[in-house]
């Protein structure tokens, strides 16, 4: 899964629909859940980039794998004392084509939902992030769309930009993949386009 760092919240999410968090309630399948079927709001696949001139549109591959973490109570997702905004943040390292070897960087904030008998979770941000390569240069994502097919659960991802030679860079790319929830790692793969 490429992964990406996490560039705001929104915080429109009424107090009452919050509930206090108990974090044994809160397991890596609950946590995880919106990455299954997450869809973006249609404004936000409306931003373009312009192309640089001579620009090629290219396969891209993409490996991965990493772990998983939880920061309850995460700075990282704003400082509001009066709510309760949790991060989940997937780092890892593979190969991409275009790149070479690769870490790689998502995250999103989430606040507790439901009730204690049947806790939860709102996203306030999309997952986005970055994959950097060896020499530095990265490009950068955000999660567009998942759900499950014949191969198994995808999650499908936009480049929307870059920097070095993948400055302006857009495209698109599909992963599958596993996670294992009991150690918190996963493992991906998937492919698609990168025009840069």
């Amino acid at each position: 899964m490429f992964f990406f760092i996490l560039t705001g919240c929104q915080k429109d999410i009424e107090q009452d629909q919050m509930i206090p968090l108990d974090q044994n309630q809160y397991s890596a399948e609950l946590i995880l859940s919106p990455l299954l079927f997450y869809q973006a709001d249609p404004d936000l696949l409306k931003a373009t980039h312009q192309k640089r001139e001579n620009s090629v549109e290219r396969p891209i591959k993409f490996r991965s794998e990493g772990t998983l973490a939880y920061i309850f109570n995460s700075e990282a997702c704003g400082d509001d004392a009066t709510t309760m905004i949790n991060q989940t943040v997937i780092e890892g390292s593979g190969h991409g084509s275009h790149m070479g070897h690769i870490s790689i960087h998502l995250s999103y904030c989430w606040i507790p939902t439901g009730s204690p008998e049947n806790p939860g979770i709102s996203l306030l941000s999309p997952p986005m992030g970055s994959a950097v390569a060896a020499n530095g240069d990265r490009i950068f994502v955000m999660m567009v769309g998942a759900g499950m097919d014949d191969k198994g659960a995808f999650q499908n991802y936009l480049i929307l930009n870059g920097t070095g030679r993948f400055k302006d860079a857009t495209g698109s790319y599909t992963l599958y993949g596993v996670v294992d929830y009991d150690n918190l790692v996963f493992w991906h793969e998937g492919e698609g386009v990168i025009v840069y």
